[in-house]
C-alpha cells in the first residue's frame, strides 16, 4: 500500500501501459504461432527411410539404414513443430509395405530418405529424384535447402519415373539423395551433420507448402 502511494498518478498510468503493451505482444506471439501450426496440421508427410543395412559407410561403422532412420526421426520432429501431420516408416520395412503404409495414411507427401554411393571417389552432393515435369517445383525446394549444405558441387535433380518410391506412392514422391556416403568427406559429413540434414529436409517441405498454400 504504501509503495502505491508513493507513485503519482502519470506513473501508475504507464507502469499500466507496459504491461497492457507486454501482454498483447505474448498473446500476439502465441496466436501467431498457433496460426503457422493449424496452416499446415492438414497436409500430411510421409518420410520413408532407406531400408538398405547393407550399404557400409566408408567411415563410422555405421550404415545407410542407420543414418537415414536417425534423420527421419529428426525431421519429423521439426516438421511437427511446423504444424504438419507426419508419419515415420518403421525401420527396415520392405518398401512395399512403406508405400502400402503412406497411401492408408493419405499422405499429401512422400519422402525417400537416402544416401548415395557411386565408387568410392565421387562426393557429388545432393541429388533428388522425381517422377517428371510435374514435380520440379517441389524437387527445387529441397535442392535449395539441402544442396547448399552438402559437400558436393554436383547438385542436381533427375526423373526418375522407374524408381518404385516414386511411382508407387499416390502422394507427390520427392526421393532424397543426401551425399555420397562411400567416400571418407561425404561418410563423414553425413554423420556429423544429421541434425543439419534434417533441418533442411523440414525446410524444403515448409518452402514448398509455403509457396502454393
Amino acid at each position: 500500500m504504501h509503495f502505491f502511494k508513493k507513485l503519482d498518478k502519470k506513473k501508475l498510468l504507464f507502469v499500466g501501459l507496459v504491461l497492457l503493451l507486454v501482454l498483447s505482444l505474448s498473446t500476439a506471439a502465441v496466436s501467431s504461432f498457433d496460426k503457422e501450426e493449424s496452416r499446415f496440421s492438414h497436409i500430411r508427410i510421409y518420410l520413408s527411410p532407406s531400408n538398405q543395412y547393407e550399404n557400409y559407410y566408408a567411415v563410422g561403422d555405421t550404415s545407410e539404414m542407420e543414418q537415414c532412420d536417425l534423420i527421419a526421426q529428426k525431421t519429423a520432429e521439426k516438421l511437427k513443430k511446423l504444424g504438419f501431420t507426419v508419419m515415420v516408416g518403421q525401420s527396415g520395412a520392405t518398401l512395399k509395405s512403406r508405400c502400402d503404409e503412406s497411401n492408408a495414411f493419405h499422405s499429401d507427401m512422400h519422402i525417400p530418405i537416402h544416401t548415395n554411393a557411386l565408387n568410392g571417389e565421387y562426393t557429388g552432393g545432393t541429388h533428388v529424384y522425381v517422377f517428371g515435369s510435374d514435380e520440379q517445383t517441389a524437387a527445387e525446394a529441397f535442392l535449395d535447402t539441402l544442396g547448399k549444405i552438402s559437400p558436393g558441387d554436383e547438385d542436381r535433380i533427375e526423373y526418375k519415373p522407374d524408381l518404385y518410391e516414386v511411382f508407387t506412392p499416390n502422394a507427390l514422391s520427392v526421393y532424397l539423395e543426401c551425399e555420397f556416403h562411400d567416400t571418407e568427406e561425404g561418410a563423414d559429413w553425413i554423420i556429423n551433420n544429421t541434425d543439419k540434414i534434417a533441418n533442411a529436409i523440414a525446410d524444403g517441405v515448409y518452402s514448398y507448402y509455403s509457396n502454393i498454400e
